[in-house]
């Protein structure tokens, strides 16, 4: 699959939707916050979205994670 090009609106609407909170935890990081990413459905769903066009065609038949900061997101479809 090709890389989203920078007119797909679904990038830019996943980055406004997607907080950044300067210095922290600490000075010099910048936090990306997801909390209202999440309570954006058409922002979420074109990040599902994204994910799903870039690895389809992939032969994945298990995904491992690691839960960061307390949340995990976990789609089924």
């Amino acid at each position: 699959m090709a890389a989203p090009t920078s007119d797909d609106g679904r990038i830019s609407r996943i980055t406004s939707a997607t907080r950044v909170i300067p210095d922290f935890p600490k000075p010099g990081i910048l936090f990306q916050d997801i909390t209202t990413l999440l309570l954006d459905p058409v922002a979420f769903k074109g990040m599902i979205d994204l994910f799903v066009e870039r690895y389809k065609d992939n032969d994945i038949s298990v995904v491992a994670a690691v839960k960061v900061v307390g949340v995990m997101v976990v789609v089924v479809g």
